[in-house]
């Protein structure tokens, strides 16, 4: 029994997402590829079948040797999660896939991209440009994090340290390891005063004669 279930939002009939794919899709081969896609992403299932239709000629049937073709190269970069340009490996998320599935639909739109299409140039090309700008931000933000690293500590004698317990190894003679060790027990949670008046106790009963 499938888990995806299409209803109609008129009558409310339930109908398995298998059925409709079976129902609109007549060629075997496409059927299986979409529902690879359903079962990574329903999301991006569904738009790949909207992508289907920009193959469909004005006043013509859906040539489904070229979707075949179409999506014999899209669905295992799909699955993988990347791409490869130029010899180097880029990974693609879903959320990208969909921005550039709806950049082609955007274009289709505007009338910036012509139909039908002949194949997947203008998805790559927005995919890509998306995946760059996207690594692009990414060490933008890695860079940042060093540059706060490098603010907030530095190495004395191999040890890393806060600034402040770099100064007092410097000009106070403190110990590396030593200063370490303090660092670390005032960063150390407070005792609770239940165990400290515990512990008062304790030393009471231990010192009456």
């Amino acid at each position: 029994m499938s888990i995806f279930v299409n209803t109609c939002p008129t009558c409310g009939a339930e109908e398995s997402i298998d059925s409709v794919i079976f129902r609109v899709i007549d060629d075997e081969e496409v059927r299986g590829l979409v529902s690879d896609v359903l079962q990574r992403s329903f999301a991006l299932g569904g738009t790949l079948i909207r992508y289907m239709r920009l193959f469909k000629p004005p006043k013509h049937q859906l040539n489904w040797a070229r979707v075949r073709k179409a999506l014999a190269e899209l669905v295992p970069d799909i699955q993988r999660g990347s791409i490869e340009r130029n010899g180097s490996i880029i990974t693609v998320s879903t959320d990208l896939w969909l921005a550039a599935f709806n950049a082609t639909f955007d274009a289709t739109t505007k009338g910036t991209l012509r139909l039908p299409l002949a194949h997947n140039g203008y998805v790559y090309g927005a995919l890509f440009n998306l995946a760059e700008k996207a690594a692009a931000k990414a060490e933008e933000q890695r860079e940042v994090d060093r540059r706060h690293s490098r603010r907030d500590t530095v190495t004395v004698d191999g040890e890393p340290m806060a600034i402040g317990d770099a100064l007092g190894v410097v000009f106070g003679g403190v110990d590396p390891a030593l200063a370490k060790v303090e660092a670390a027990s005032r960063n150390a949670a407070p005792v609770p005063q239940q165990v400290l008046d515990y512990r008062a106790k304790l030393g009471g009963k231990g010192g009456a004669p």
